[in-house]
């Protein structure tokens, strides 16, 4: 037993880390839709995570014990290299995992579903899926007419699924003609049948 046996801990460790970014896609291609697939995101996003460094440190002893026969701070601190081998492989599976292949098919994928607008977007479905009522108590008010542009910046998102997800929350609101992301700065074009423009900053925040 040696690097390879460490590194495969590295790459199951960091592949169950982004399971929480990869649910939400498979649960909207078996059609179970974007509230509960949101809702998984919401759930289980630490646990996965957590998930993924246990099972590492897991596979990590069982292979210091396998490979010293024992497993102890001194056998531990022989294997220092190893370990800190394993960390930074599970760092990079996990970008690897998520920016590489789950932000892309995230993408396509909430890009070819079917856009419903409504006043509220999907956020009646999330209050009620998150069990949040109050996060959908938002009063609709016409905004002067004319096409308008909203620049947005969004904080806290680096899961794969997550921004595509967001994207599609905000087309989902009644009078969004375009969404466009780019990083962290999200460009909305509306119409006229809109929110006023305090109540879209409190609606994309909450969102």
């Amino acid at each position: 037993m040696g690097l390879k046996d460490f590194i495969k801990g590295s790459v199951l460790g960091g592949f169950v880390a982004t399971i929480c970014c990869i649910a939400p896609i498979v649960l909207i291609l078996l059609g179970f839709g974007t509230a509960i697939s949101m809702t998984v995101m919401h759930n289980f996003h630490l646990a996965s995570i957590v998930s993924g460094i246990l099972l590492m440190l897991l596979i990590v002893f069982y292979v210091i014990k396998r490979k010293s026969g024992a497993c102890n701070a001194t056998t531990i601190k022989q294997n220092w290299k190893g370990i800190t081998i394993t960390i930074i492989f599970m760092v990079g599976v996990w970008a690897f995992f998520n920016y590489l292949i789950v932000a892309p098919v995230a993408s396509l994928v909430y890009n070819n579903l079917e856009v419903n607008q409504k006043p509220l977007g999907n956020l009646v479905e999330m209050a009620e899926s998150h069990g949040m009522p109050e996060l959908a108590d938002i009063k609709v008010i016409p905004e002067n007419e004319g096409i308008k542009i909203l620049n947005l910046k969004i904080e806290g998102v680096f899961c794969g699924s997550c921004g595509p997800a967001l994207g599609y929350d905000v087309k989902s609101i009644l009078g969004v003609i375009e969404v466009n992301q780019e990083g962290d700065e999200m460009v909305v074009i509306y119409g006229d049948v809109y929110e006023s423009n305090g109540k879209v900053v409190l609606q994309l925040d909450t969102i």
